[in-house]
């Protein structure tokens, strides 16, 4: 995936691009804003029994593994069953879901071929593959704040990226609830991914920015139970710098995990070419034409792979 500031920094241009009217006022783009976070947040969970935090996890995982033109869709209909006033912030909270997955599915191949290769040429990092994964997003995540908003972490400080009103949350929460049960056959409670946006402001909270005194003690606990920090692969550190390796801003070949097709392209190039996709997918949601979504998805999910069933 993408990580949280990149996916802000999209949902913030894809608001701008959707028709007058479409999201409208300070809270539903807040809403719009919060579901292009996607079901990221639900990996995060960790303040509460492991059981629970498993049943998020695994929610997450089969959310971006497949049905996801089911699982979309059963979140726009979900909404119609909410209280009349809260139906604005749950059409706004699905809509930026979708900005989620067009995102997801054009980067996740690019993400996914520099770990395997950065794992397959270091025996030490065996295992490792999500920490690696987290390393690489966080470093594109800094270059692009720098790149297109001229700001650092410092600036910009990464749980803002994850502001929410209580109605937000409360709608939020119903939905996923409802589409994990229903699609997913998973039942987590209306509360489960309120308390996992809350983990995950947590998370960067204690993380960001990179270096601290703070950051440093929250990684030695962690490895001390655990063997190995996955906090210190999200952590951002505080960056002015243009250029990026983990971009490919020199256009190395690399090989799409999925497809084994040779490619060039940069970080950026399929960050914007992720711009043309949307308004094709944004439509077919809003008018409810699942087909239309289902022939522009292609059968790919958010990791840019054929969908698992």
């Amino acid at each position: 995936m993408p990580a949280i500031i990149t996916h802000h920094l999209f949902g913030e241009d894809a608001a701008a691009r959707l028709p007058e009217g479409l999201v409208s006022g300070e809270e539903e783009l807040l809403a719009f804003l919060l579901g292009n976070q996607g079901p990221d947040p639900l990996w995060a969970r960790f303040v509460t029994l492991p059981k629970q935090a498993a049943l998020c996890h695994r929610l997450a995982d089969e959310m971006h593994a497949g049905r996801v033109a089911q699982a979309l869709f059963a979140f726009r209909e979900a909404v119609n069953h909410l209280p009349e006033d809260d139906r604005p912030v749950g059409r706004a909270f699905c809509l930026g879901l979708v900005a989620h997955y067009v995102l997801d599915r054009a980067e996740h191949p690019f993400v996914f071929a520099q770990q395997d290769a950065l794992c397959q040429g270091n025996p030490e990092l065996e295992g490792l593959q999500g920490d690696v994964h987290g390393v690489i997003e966080s470093e594109l995540d800094t270059w692009m704040l720098w790149s297109q908003r001229g700001l650092t972490v410092e600036d910009a400080p990464t749980p803002g990226n994850l502001a929410r009103t209580k109605r937000i949350t409360r709608v939020a929460g119903a939905l996923f609830s409802q589409v994990a049960w229903q699609v997913f056959g998973i039942e987590v409670g209306a509360d489960a991914y309120t308390k996992s946006v809350r983990d995950y402001e947590l998370a960067y909270a204690l993380v960001d920015p990179a270096p601290s005194a703070r950051t440093e003690a929250v990684v030695h606990l962690e490895r001390l139970l655990m063997g190995h920090s996955k906090l210190m692969s999200l952590a951002h550190y505080v960056t002015w710098d243009d250029e990026c390796p983990a971009a490919n801003l020199d256009r190395h070949p690399w090989t799409d995990p999925a497809t084994g097709e040779v490619r060039t392209d940069t970080f950026a190039d399929l960050y914007f070419d992720s711009f043309d996709l949307w308004p094709a997918f944004a439509e077919a949601f809003v008018r409810g034409d699942q087909a239309a979504f289902e022939e522009l998805a292609g059968g790919i999910n958010y990791s840019g792979q054929p969908e698992k069933e």
